[in-house]
């Protein structure tokens, strides 16, 4: 189920990514990302200004970015990015979203959400065009 699971989340966060969020996704990402609101108790206001590059330095938010990359596997508890879990669950016609992918997990941080929060800052300024918060 897991496996299943991240699988879904991650071809939603690619979809996300290259602007389009299929139907039967949006339900799987708004799951998501009501857990990780109530999870970390962020505002919600916070989110769209990321859309243009505006992260606020906000604890929960950072941790809000933290809790969505560890439930797809991609983000482990001690902050390792794995870009490779992201390239061995995309789909073939959404491998051209690893470039910026790869190139932004080796962002560091003072912990996992920090690396979370700066991971995200990376994609948006790779491609702002594309980029989506969910």
């Amino acid at each position: 189920m897991r496996i299943l699971l991240q699988i879904l989340i991650s071809t939603a966060i690619g979809c996300v990514m290259a602007g389009e969020l299929p139907e039967e996704m949006r339900e799987m990402a708004q799951q998501l990302h009501d857990g990780c609101l109530e999870e970390t108790g962020v505002d919600p206001g916070l989110l769209p200004p990321c859309m243009q590059g505006n992260f606020a330095d906000d604890p929960k938010l950072k941790c809000y970015f933290k809790c969505y990359f560890s439930q797809i596997g991609a983000l482990s508890d001690d902050g390792v990015l794995d870009a490779e879990a992201f390239a061995s669950i995309l789909p073939p016609e959404m491998q051209n979203l690893l470039p910026p992918i790869k190139a932004c997990s080796s962002v560091t941080g003072t912990d996992a959400c920090d690396v979370a929060f700066h991971f995200n800052k990376c994609l948006q300024k790779a491609d702002p065009a594309a980029f989506i918060i969910i």
